[in-house]
């Protein structure tokens, strides 16, 4: 049915970049939608069969605020899949994924006003003397939880290129979330034990949908996502860290998406050119059933995605674009861009980043720095370890994805208590 409509694209890391279907994360969206809809009534049972009161004057004890939480959180999650969708078929421009965003984070901060949200930070041991023990920040607080809402559906996005990476670490940071709850929901504050209960409502169908949707799109591909899927995700977790009132520790659990946002600054920010597609480059192996590329095919776009001009989507949708084929001869290398028209600030930033062995860079016979690999951490993995299949290169992501979780988890539960005292525990 997608092929039929149009919604298809090419594996560029593939011999002959065959054509498949794309944006199945809207499948897994709506069998999203649908579980949590049907847990709905399942979880407020008990309120609902109650007895009605027989007095006018008895108090109605239904929780009104956990339902008003929980449908904030599906109008939030509806309006993102939507905008997704959109951007699969229509090819939206990358200013629209920071200012939609934002407005479907309203319903959120709404009802986290509402139910007396803290806006408080507590503030280190160290700097107690100065600031206090707690700093309330007030309206910048929600802005911050804004501006969360639109990192983490563009921090899955643009951390993309090959075969099950968006799908595979958006399943490690939920695995992730969901230990943190069941660390945390025998709290004995019975407030912070339902906020973890909360969020365990919302990703456990999460993961399984993303981790049936992983079986289909990890290597070799047989579906791709779009970009449905990396929105969707996105605001999952932001909906689980405001509403579970855990959003600054929700950010550790994005340190990979993190450190490829701030390495890719230089090109998503224009200092150095930015190329269309900034996927690791395919190399085919030289037999008689696979033909070598030529260089101007390696990184072009897909058939759906050919309009595209930022490249805060186009890494994404390059990599959705599937192969029914499971010809997977060849290999993966870094891709390059040049520094035509760089500004000073670009070129010295990436003098620096050659320095520190994070680019391969090239230059002309005048010893003129003219190119240097894509900034993304895909291609970071290969300018550190060398050319590698498709398959490695996605498991040693998830690997990175992984070990960062766990950090996460030691930084929240063992070094912050030593920054913050019991305060923090």
């Amino acid at each position: 049915m997608f092929l039929a409509a149009g919604v298809s694209g090419r594996d560029m890391n593939k011999p002959g970049k065959p054509l498949l279907a794309e944006s199945m994360g809207i499948i897994a969206a709506t069998i999203y939608m649908v579980a949590t809809m049907i847990f709905l009534p399942i979880q407020f049972y008990q309120s609902i069969v109650k007895e009605p009161t027989t007095s006018i004057s008895e108090t109605h004890t239904f929780p009104y605020d956990k339902l008003g939480q929980y449908l904030s959180a599906l109008l939030s999650l509806q309006s993102m899949v939507f905008l997704g969708f959109a951007d699969d078929v229509l090819n939206l421009k990358w200013r629209f994924k920071l200012f939609l965003p934002t407005i479907a984070s309203i319903p959120l901060l709404i009802v986290y006003y509402l139910s007396h949200g803290v806006t408080h930070v507590i503030v280190p041991v160290q700097m107690r003397s100065v600031f206090g023990q707690s700093l309330d920040l007030g309206p910048l607080y929600y802005v911050y939880m804004g501006m969360m809402a639109v990192f983490c559906t563009n921090a899955i996005n643009i951390l993309a290129g090959v075969n099950g990476v968006e799908v595979g670490q958006s399943l490690v940071i939920s695995m992730t979330v969901a230990v943190y709850n069941l660390m945390r929901i025998n709290s004995d504050n019975p407030d912070t034990a339902y906020c973890h209960l909360f969020s365990l409502y919302l990703i456990l169908p999460f993961m399984a949908v993303s981790a049936a949707l992983f079986y289909w799109n990890s290597f070799p591909a047989v579906v791709f996502i779009g970009d449905t899927y990396c929105y969707f995700a996105g605001m999952t977790f932001a909906v689980v860290g405001i509403l579970g009132h855990f959003s600054k520790t929700l950010l550790l659990f994005f340190l990979p998406q993190i450190f490829n946002f701030v390495y890719s600054c230089p090109q998503l920010f224009r200092l150095v050119p930015c190329p269309r597609h900034r996927l690791p480059q395919f190399v085919p192996s030289l037999s008689p059933h696979t033909q070598p590329s030529s260089a101007s095919n390696v990184g072009g776009s897909s058939d759906h995605d050919a309009e595209a001009e930022e490249c805060l989507q186009s890494d994404a949708d390059s990599s959705h674009t599937v192969t029914p084929l499971r010809r997977t001869d060849g290999i993966l290398e870094p891709s390059w861009a040049d520094l035509s028209g760089a500004s000073a600030t670009g070129l010295l930033i990436i003098r620096i980043f050659a320095w520190l062995g994070l680019v391969h860079t090239k230059y002309d016979e005048r010893a003129n720095l003219v190119g240097y690999t894509n900034l993304t951490l895909l291609n970071l993995i290969l300018v550190k370890l060398g050319p590698m299949s498709e398959r490695r290169l996605v498991w040693y992501t998830l690997g990175i994805q992984a070990l960062g979780s766990l950090l996460a988890l030691f930084i929240r539960h063992n070094l912050a208590t030593l920054i913050y005292e019991d305060t923090y525990k």
